[in-house]
């Protein structure tokens, strides 16, 4: 169970983070703040608040926010956009950290960690930033993406990489599971915490590569749940 910070703290998820142990960021989907509690109660480390994937705006990524910090949950951001107008709006609504796109190059990275001290003055600190690896370009530049200090993680993205290798997302030839493996390889030999998503019947894979930032979908816990229930109640 994750409880709120001290003001002078992080987020208990945020720590576990940064010390390398594993954390699980469940992504809410959209406007699912009735759901944030029970998270936290059963053991969710970060609110994953998807503004690329799912839709969310800005005013309902602020509620999301504030109903994660009621519940005691780290809330984090992705972006639906690397530009740091964009990510500012996140950061002024007190999102703990961010998760960002589109990371191509070490400028890239640094520009992120740059823009969190702008926006955030000595409270930098306190947030966490995350970069996604889910281009060709990113795994050329890997090494001197890797080489930017103040980044906390680093999210790879198999669908995106897929498409940046075959132009088609979701795509699991050899030569983008080599890919993903590679990188995976490459950022447990540095040292640098990361993850990826992961299903029920990745978990072990997930873990024999060194990850340790598990994205995972609120509908996957459903789908679970659902499934045993089904078993249990229609046999």
């Amino acid at each position: 169970m994750t409880s709120a910070p001290p003001s002078a703290s992080i987020y208990p998820g945020q720590q576990r983070l940064r010390e390398g142990q594993s954390v699980i960021a469940v992504n809410v989907g959209g406007r699912n703040p009735d759901i944030l509690k029970a998270l936290a109660t059963s053991g969710a480390d970060f609110a994953f608040i998807d503004c690329e994937r799912s839709g969310i705006g800005l005013d309902v990524a602020t509620d999301m926010i504030r109903a994660a910090q009621v519940a005691g949950l780290a809330p984090i951001v992705r972006s639906w956009s690397k530009d740091p107008q964009v990510l500012v709006q996140y950061l002024d609504r007190q999102a703990c950290g961010l998760v960002v796109p589109h990371i191509n190059t070490a400028q890239d990275a640094a520009d992120v960690v740059e823009l969190m001290h702008y926006a955030c003055g000595e409270q930098a600190l306190k947030k966490s930033v995350i970069v996604q690896i889910e281009t060709v370009d990113a795994v050329r530049n890997l090494d001197a993406i890797m080489a930017v200090p103040g980044v906390d993680a680093y999210l790879v993205g198999p669908n995106d990489l897929a498409y940046s290798i075959m132009g088609k997302r979701g795509a699991q030839t050899p030569e983008v599971m080599a890919t993903i493996a590679e990188v995976s390889q490459r950022l447990k030999q540095a040292g640098k915490v990361f993850g990826m998503p992961a299903n029920w019947a990745q978990l072990e894979g997930f873990k024999q590569a060194g990850a340790t930032l598990l994205y995972f979908p609120v509908e996957w816990l459903l789908d679970r749940a659902l499934r045993e229930l089904n078993a249990v109640m229609k046999k």
